[in-house]
């Protein structure tokens, strides 16, 4: 290795590392960037933070768009209920830092004052969030999640509900959790790995020492791999999944029961199970990459006796519930929902329809014949509906309160460079045309199954409304038709991911817009997205915000629980694998001789997924090759890879994003 001290006054300071890998030469100029601690990090992130501050808060118009967005963002907002026992719970925010979960006894009551859970009393900057809150089989207990600063490094705690008072049970560590209780306690699942991920199953007993808790599984998994729990629909059974991103082995038990035993193992696919009344009623992408569900009797499970509920060549399978005696099953055609309903033989009964062509969630229970519905799509505020399963019908009880009568959502394909079409919505004011003037913000994420579906947000309407034009591509790397599309845009096939977005784009500079009014952004794996669109086609857009990102491909399973990704990205210790991820990892491909279009480099210091450092390096190091258009670099206090950020840190960032592109596209604020 050779080290060579670079200092220039008017550039970021360069320490070359040469490091050879698999026969290629690789020069890392900002390699003491990686260490958070190092002064001269310190010393760039706090110059860079106030740079960027110093040009954000000088544009004009900050505080009148701040106002709009706070008037947007701190209307009410409910999630999809759900009842436990005989307990309606769900969470309200109004103007709060954070949603509070509430609950109402006997029947639904959205305006209960009845709070189980106040996340806004946990601290006063509002830094330590509620990262998940989840019943006991009555309703009377509830355990819950809290983090600080976004670290995602959970603490358990109970809660009696019934005396309003916690209980002396505290879990450390249990980072990405998932709980099932029974009668006298629950499973859960506890990070083993320091600075890492590494989950392990356990069983606590309410008022023991979690010190005592009873090991379950997972101390011998190899690295990368994941533990979840989750229980019948009855709460009769759990079952335990162990796998990785695409595939995983199903055991299970009734509670009563001491031990697991197999269920579904050895089957390349993905699981979702359920048992009831001596069913096995399951879905799985198992030979079917759209997804496909199963009846099976309980007491001879082999996949000779798998009976077809329902498979399809145009649906993907996004979940299914036991409601009322019968099985919903919620599909993705196109990427906008649609619902079914079938008895527990599998006999297919009705489809439930739908206001119009958006995105549905559901949550009932096998006993109650009716079931609460969420519903949102672009043009469409989200509202939550009671459907009777008995009668057919479906009666809106709640909707949220926003004018977007001059708003329209248009749906298109866009052919990518191999042939492939592919889904792209596109929102506007009605009367746009397709001039070529028009400012256009363009979003993607293309990786881990994540899709694209029609939901309203609120805070682009600001954008909308000044004559932007927003634009979201469901590239490959998603599950818009299933796994296979999936895995068209993982390891070597990534390619294709930036293929589709470069094509979306180019379509939409022949049409709406042109290189000097596109801005592109995207966070975590759109980040890297964002990464590749810098140096593969720099002259395609004005600007760009690469939030959260991996840019560092050849060294990015070094960094936090990297590692885990390594069945999406491709393992860059595997020379095969590395070859693929060198060519195309955006730190590793910035070229000298090019200027990069306007970026805002924005990563988080406790992010625990995306270490910081991708974002740091890339940033010093195109600011080191610029010479006309700036290039910005803010990194977050006391947050993380996202969740859990107060709503008025939230508001803030989307102020100084939105900001951020309206001032380069030239759109006019005040």
């Amino acid at each position: 290795m050779i080290i060579i001290l670079l200092l220039n006054m008017h550039k970021i300071k360069e320490v070359i590392s040469i490091d050879t890998i698999f026969g290629y030469e690789i020069i890392d100029r900002f390699k003491y960037l990686e260490d958070l601690n190092n002064k001269d990090t310190k010393n760039f992130v706090k110059e860079q933070n106030q740079r960027f501050k110093k040009f954000i808060n000088s544009i004009k118009g900050k505080e009148i768009l701040k106002k709009e967005i706070e008037e947007l963002i701190l209307q009410e907002t409910i999630s999809l209920p759900f009842r436990i026992g005989n307990r309606y719970f769900f969470y309200r925010r109004f103007k709060e830092n954070h949603s509070i979960l509430y609950y109402s006894d006997d029947t639904l009551d959205l305006m209960s004052k009845n709070i189980a859970i106040d996340p806004n009393k946990f601290s006063k900057d509002g830094t330590i969030s509620l990262d998940f809150a989840v019943p006991s089989l009555d309703g009377s207990l509830i355990a819950f999640g809290k983090s600080k600063g976004g670290d995602e490094n959970t603490k358990i705690f109970v809660l009696d509900l019934n005396k309003k008072k916690l209980m002396k049970d505290v879990i450390e560590n249990a980072k990405w959790t998932s709980i099932v209780w029974d009668k006298n306690g629950f499973y859960y699942t506890r990070n083993e790995k320091k600075d890492g991920y590494k989950p392990v199953l356990y069983y606590h007993r309410l008022g023991e020492n979690p010190e005592n808790d009873k090991y379950i599984y997972g101390k011998d998994l190899p690295d990368g791999k994941f533990i979840e729990v989750s229980s019948s629909s009855d709460s009769k059974y759990i079952f335990m999944k162990i796998g990785e991103w695409t595939k995983e082995d199903v055991y299970f038990k009734n509670m009563d029961d001491e031990d697991f035993k197999p269920l579904f193992t050895g089957k390349d696919g993905t699981f979702q199970v359920d048992i009831f009344d001596d069913k096995i009623i399951f879905s799985t992408t198992y030979k079917a990459p759209k997804g496909a569900l199963f009846i099976t009797p309980i007491e001879n499970y082999n996949e000779d006796n798998w009976k077809v509920v329902f498979k399809s060549d145009s649906e993907i399978i996004q979940y299914f519930g036991i409601c009322g005696g019968s099985i919903v099953l919620l599909t993705k055609e196109n990427t906008y929902s649609r619902v079914k309903i079938f008895d527990m033989d599998g006999n297919f009964k009705e489809e439930i329809k739908l206001p119009e062509k958006g995105t549905v969630y559901f949550s009932g229970k096998y006993d109650d014949d009716k079931m609460l519905i969420s519903f949102e799509s672009f043009s469409y505020p989200r509202s939550i509906f009671l459907y009777s399963l008995k009668n057919n019908s479906m009666e809106k009880i709640w909707s949220q309160k926003f004018d977007i009568t001059d708003i329209e959502q248009k749906f298109i394909f866009v052919q990518s460079k191999d042939g492939k079409n592919i889904p792209v919505y596109i929102i506007h004011k009605k009367g746009i045309k397709e001039d070529g003037k028009n400012p256009v913000w363009l979003t993607g994420y293309g990786g881990f199954s994540l899709g694209i579906s029609p939901h309203f947000s609120s805070t682009i309407i600001p954008w909308i409304k000044r004559g932007g034009i927003f634009v979201v591509a469901g590239i490959r790397g998603g599950n818009e038709y299933g796994e296979e599309w999936h895995k068209e845009g993982m390891r070597e096939k990534k390619i294709n991911v930036f293929n589709d977005f470069i094509s979306v784009a180019e379509y939409l500079n022949r049409t709406y817009t042109s290189p000097d009014l596109l801005c592109i952004s995207g966070g975590s794996n759109g980040g890297l997205l964002m990464g590749a669109m810098i140096t593969k086609r720099p002259d395609l857009f004005k600007c760009v915000i690469c939030s959260n990102p991996l840019l560092d491909m050849i060294k990015y399973h070094k960094f936090t629980v990297g590692y885990i990704w390594k069945e999406e990205y491709g393992d860059p210790d595997k020379e095969e694998d590395f070859k693929f991820l060198y060519s195309y990892s955006p730190y590793h491909n910035i070229k000298e001789d090019v200027e990069y279009p306007i970026i805002l480099f924005w990563t988080s210091e406790n992010d625990t997924r995306v270490h910081p450092a991708h974002a740091l390096k890339m940033a010093a190091r195109i600011m080191n090759i610029n010479k006309k258009n700036p290039v910005y670099l803010y990194m977050e206090r006391k947050t993380g890879h996202g969740g859990g950020k107060p709503v008025k840190m939230i508001i803030e960032d989307i102020v100084d994003n939105m900001l951020f592109m309206m001032f380069n596209v030239g759109m006019k604020i005040e």
